[in-house]
């Protein structure tokens, strides 16, 4: 299934390349930009929303999809196409702190993963596409749709984790010579 393959995708995507990352690496920054442990630190916020969200929702048998005509649109677009908009700044609440710590980041991030996990695993079908919650640009999103957007989202900022990884090397061979 789709679902389970883009969940077991996640850690190994974004994690893996950190996995020899020095302490204080985690925190060095490119001017303007996140650092390794903001970029984890603001994934881990969004699967943990989308985790507990939808576990307080599972047993709701009200729900209906709530979107706007341009979120409809634009969740149509981001989920089938799997188009990240460059330049769109993340919403209040998944903004990460100035130094999160790396340890409880990476916790935050698995244990959000496996509670997807564990829905995906146990939920009938038919409740993992009637249960919502809502993301800020695409409105209602079930079970399904929140583990491809996690998906996407890890994707985009895997990219951008992989920019860090080689400025950290280039600097440290530049200190080295």
């Amino acid at each position: 299934m789709k679902v389970r393959r883009q969940l077991a995708a996640l850690e190994p995507m974004v994690l893996l390349p950190l996995r020899q990352l020095e302490d204080e690496d985690w925190h060095r920054v490119l001017p303007g930009k996140w650092s390794i442990a903001q970029i984890v630190r603001h994934l881990a916020i969004g699967i943990d929303y989308a985790a507990a969200t939808l576990e307080k929702r599972a047993e709701r048998s009200d729900l209906k999809r709530r979107a706007t005509p341009g979120q409809t649109l634009l969740r149509h677009v981001y989920l089938g196409f799997g188009r990240v908009r460059p330049g769109r700044d993340a919403p209040a609440g998944t903004v990460p702190e100035e130094r999160p710590d790396p340890e409880a980041t990476v916790a935050q991030f698995r244990m959000g993963v496996a509670r997807l996990e564990q829905m995906v695993e146990t939920w009938p079908r038919e409740r993992q596409l009637a249960v919502f919650a809502k993301n800020p640009a695409l409105g209602d999103l079930n079970l399904p749709e929140w583990v491809r957007f996690h998906y996407l989202h890890c994707r985009h900022h895997a990219k951008q984790i992989e920019v860090r990884l080689r400025w950290l090397a280039a600097k440290k061979v530049r200190s080295d010579v």
